[in-house]
């Protein structure tokens, strides 16, 4: 009896080693599985092609249970091995298929593309001061004396106020740029219509505070009550006027933002003119016939601005750019929700701009400050300066063509969210302001934007250089004026020829969002400013440090927005040196 149990127990034993042996169960865990489809009992050439997806199911390899197998474990190895082989080779292949594609970014802008985009830009800055001598020059002419002088302070009060809103000029070109490289028509609409609408509202708050207090501001830029009579009188009447159009002078201002970061400098150049043109028509008509003073300037202003801001809108219709979305039914209630939270991220994006204002204002209060210096200095010194000035300021106003140039070709080559790596997202997640930039991929249209800046700072620096040294005596006849003209002349040449650069350089950072950077630097360099005013007072350093200062505050921020913006590594440097003296040595060895 005990002879028959224990023979069907060795019997269960071997039967149960046998299955383990066949199945090749896991030590550690018994898993029941399913029985497997009946493709896989046969182990073809077909089998990973033909049953990729139920082994990647299974997750474990099933085996043919018969007595061959059982005989020839080797042979059985080399076919599961066989399997997992064609198995990794099929994640892999379905790994690259779903992986991103590489970024495509704009090729590199030829010197001749560059500066067809500058050309006609440098009419966009430099046409409003133009605007302004065409009212002084018919209100000098043919009206008094006094409504002459009022012109000054009221142009400065009306020209400041829109200021506040730069911002969102800022903004739309760095937008529309980036979506006008993606072909995102859809982002290119809903930027476009979201800070319209913005512009709208804040010129029509800043018309109705402006109107408001024209008389109080008058009187503070004239010089206080006593000139309520007089100056104040006429300069309340101009900004009053001025004010009306404000709404008129943001749309224009940021249509013209739009227009440049889809890389169109022409259109914005047109509406300048023609209001130009306008502007000229009516002050023939409402000051030299009508004689209507300083109103009839004012009002010829303001009708050519609003007509400057109607031809651009038009534009902007044309190409679609103002059209709504269609309307949704009530079954499509997420979608409408997705499309608001859309609008609602592109309206903070425009805002996340607003620390510009700071750097703004300082640029306002260093050239306030240097005017001020220059004041106190008396005498030959103080007109020289304000010589000097009307041709820097011409000449400061090529130069700032660089930052429309750097904002309209580089925000193109922010990376997008599923073309960052794992550590690039967490870089972005702890400052969400600043976007992922391809520098490498940058780096060739960078130096490319720095040359054509630099062609244009050598053609100010010349330009410059023989407005005062040949022509200075057209503007004044002092000969002591005219000797410190030209001894501040290689000052003021070192000035211009560091502002482009750094203005460019400002605008690649704009492309980039480091406005924190810019704040920060802002700050210091606001310091260094006031203390660089205080010395020149105190020590008597005469108009040289005056214009001094202008090239410290130039060649910092040449210096600063370089390291900024990653342009000043040592090992890039150092990697590109090498490999062209390389380069140079193989070419010589091969010759």
């Amino acid at each position: 009896m005990m002879a028959r149990v224990g023979g069907r127990l060795v019997c269960f034993v071997a039967a149960l080693i046998a299955c383990c042996h066949s199945f090749q169960l896991h030590p550690r865990a018994l898993v029941v599985q399913r029985p497997p489809p009946p493709s896989f009992v046969s182990f073809d050439s077909s089998f990973g092609k033909h049953h990729r997806q139920p082994l990647r199911r299974s997750g474990i390899f099933a085996a043919s249970v018969d007595e061959a197998d059982l005989d020839l474990p080797v042979e059985r190895n080399n076919l599961t091995a066989a399997l997992v082989e064609q198995e990794n080779s099929a994640l892999t292949e379905d790994a690259t298929a779903l992986a991103p594609p590489p970024p495509q970014y704009p090729p590199t802008p030829t010197l001749r593309e560059c500066l067809a985009f500058t050309l006609p830009a440098l009419g966009i800055y430099t046409c409003p001061p133009l605007m302004s001598l065409i009212d002084a020059s018919f209100i000098g002419r043919l009206s008094s004396s006094l409504e002459l002088a009022s012109l000054g302070p009221a142009s400065t009060i009306s020209d400041s106020a829109p200021l506040p809103l730069l911002f969102l000029s800022i903004a739309a070109t760095n937008l529309i740029a980036k979506s006008f490289a993606q072909n995102d028509t859809e982002a290119l609409a809903r930027v476009t219509r979201t800070a319209l609408t913005m512009g709208t509202v804040g010129g029509i708050v800043t018309t109705i505070l402006l109107y408001q207090n024209a008389l109080p501001l008058s009187l503070l830029y004239c010089g206080g009550s006593n000139s309520a009579g007089g100056l104040a009188a006429y300069c309340t009447q101009y900004v009053a006027i001025r004010a009306l159009a404000l709404p008129f002078v943001v749309v224009t201002t940021i249509a013209q933002a739009i227009c440049i970061g889809t890389k169109d400098t022409k259109t914005p150049m047109l509406s300048v003119a023609l209001a130009g043109g306008l502007n000229l028509l009516g002050d023939l008509i409402l000051v030299g016939w009508l004689k209507q003073g300083i109103a009839g300037a004012a009002w010829a202003t303001a009708v050519s601005q609003v007509l400057a801001a109607g031809l651009l809108l038009r534009v902007l219709k044309k190409r679609g750019f103002l059209e709504k979305q269609q309307p949704q039914s009530t079954q499509q209630q997420p979608g409408s929700n997705t499309k608001n939270a859309k609008q609602w991220d592109t309206a903070q994006q425009i805002l996340s701009f607003v620390p510009f204002l700071f750097v703004m204002s300082v640029k306002i209060g260093w050239h306030n400050s240097c005017a001020a210096t220059a004041a106190t200095l008396g005498g030959a010194q103080a007109a020289a300066h304000t010589a000097l000035v009307s041709v820097g300021m011409l000449c400061f106003t090529f130069g700032d063509v660089g930052s429309s140039l750097s904002q309209a070709f580089l925000p193109a080559f922010v990376r997008q969210p599923q073309q960052q790596s794992t550590a690039e997202e967490e870089g972005r997640k702890k400052n969400k302001n600043e976007p992922l930039f391809d520098l490498d991929a940058a780096m060739p249209t960078i130096k490319q934007l720095l040359r054509c800046t630099l062609s244009i700072s050598t053609t100010v620096v010349l330009l410059s250089s023989i407005i005062i040294g040949i022509f200075g005596g057209q503007i004044t006849g002092d000969p002591l004026v005219l000797a410190e003209m030209r001894r501040t002349l290689p000052w003021i040449a070192t000035a211009l020829s560091l502002h482009g650069t750094a203005v460019s350089l400002e605008g690649f950072l704009l492309a980039r969002k480091k406005l924190r950077g810019l704040t920060v630097f802002y700050t210091f360099l606001a310091a260094t400013i006031v203390a660089w005013q205080f010395f020149t007072r105190r020590w008597g350093l005469g108009l040289g440090a005056v214009w001094g200062c202008y090239i410290w505050v130039s060649g910092s921020r040449v210096v600063t927005f370089a390291a900024l913006g990653g342009l000043l590594r040592p090992q890039r440097m150092w990697k590109s040196l090498r490999q062209k003296l390389t380069s140079r040595a193989a070419a010589g060895t091969v010759s």
